[in-house]
């Protein structure tokens, strides 16, 4: 098998067009389409079906694809890599975490780490999770860590660790369940959120009826808490720095948590004793210790 064939049949899945693929590739489109056609004489396989009016694989050209995947973004990580290993010449992680976890957990495993480790370097990325998740594939990130990011990739590990525990935050002045009737459910659009005020809802014995709907950050809803417009659901470790300083109260904390957090990295590095380090450190610190001091309701 040619690679060259391979890269040029790889380009046009990626960009589902001819056309689009020989501009990246810089080359004209008849030589994209005897490329592929070579490549599927060399197997003595149709990869493409010509008779279609939109660009469509074969159930061969489909398996090829996906093998092709695999090793151009290989390829790709390993040219990632070895220009870290040339340019900066030291021992660096690149880790990626959610705002959610970035923010507020993040940086106290960073301090812990580098002071068990202080000859290594980190570099900190806090994106969403879709943009953590093509930069690991990439090679731009080595460790991310996620809330229940749900992929279906063979090519990185996951690994569960604690629970990520959800909260009712409350302003300070509020004193019973009842006196929620007279403010706002900051409602947000995740679906953990719904879950949770579900449960509460069938466990206090209460109906929501004053509903706000906050398509911000978790710092905007805080805020609001904070100003007694009304009461949230949000994940503990985003406001466990505002309870040290009262800035609100925990009306509701959940004894069930259905979400845990993730650490992911490519299976390639399971082998990579740096990376195996950190990973192998966060997994022991106890991230969950500054939560056993408020009551359970």
């Amino acid at each position: 098998m040619d690679l060259n064939s391979l890269k040029v049949f790889y380009e046009a899945c990626l960009a589902k067009s001819f056309t689009k693929a020989s501009q990246k590739l810089y080359i004209s489109q008849s030589a994209v389409s005897i490329q592929i056609k070579k490549l599927e004489q060399s197997m003595d396989v149709q990869l493409i079906e010509r008779n279609s009016k939109s660009f469509k694989l074969t159930i061969e050209g489909q398996n090829l694809f996906k093998m092709a995947q695999d090793i151009f973004e290989r390829v790709d990580r390993m040219e990632c890599v070895m220009k870290r290993l040339i340019t900066e010449q030291k021992k660096k992680i690149l880790i990626g975490a959610t705002h959610n976890v970035g923010e507020p957990i993040l940086p106290t495993i960073v301090k812990k780490y580098l002071q068990l480790r202080p000859n290594v370097e980190l570099d900190i990325f806090v994106k969403n999770s879709a943009t953590l998740y093509k930069y690991l594939k990439e090679g731009k990130l080595d460790v991310i860590i996620t809330e229940d990011l749900y992929i279906k990739d063979d090519s990185i590990r996951v690994i569960n660790t604690d629970d990520y525990p959800f909260v009712i935050i409350a302003p300070n002045e509020i004193e019973n369940y009842e006196d929620l009737n007279n403010i706002y459910y900051l409602k947000r659009n995740a679906e953990q959120t719904l879950l949770y005020i579900n449960k509460f809802e069938e466990k206090i014995g209460i109906n929501i009826e004053k509903i706000m709907n906050v398509n911000g950050s978790i710092e905007t809803t805080k805020r609001l808490v904070k100003m007694g417009v009304g009461y949230a659901v949000l994940p503990y470790y985003c406001v466990h720095e505002n309870l040290k300083y009262n800035e609100f109260k925990v009306m509701y904390r959940f004894t069930k948590s259905y979400n845990k957090f993730q650490i992911m990295y490519m299976r390639d590095n399971t082998t990579n004793d740096l990376i195996t380090d950190f990973v192998s450190f966060v997994r022991k610190i106890d991230i969950r210790s500054s939560l056993k001091d408020i009551k359970k309701v």
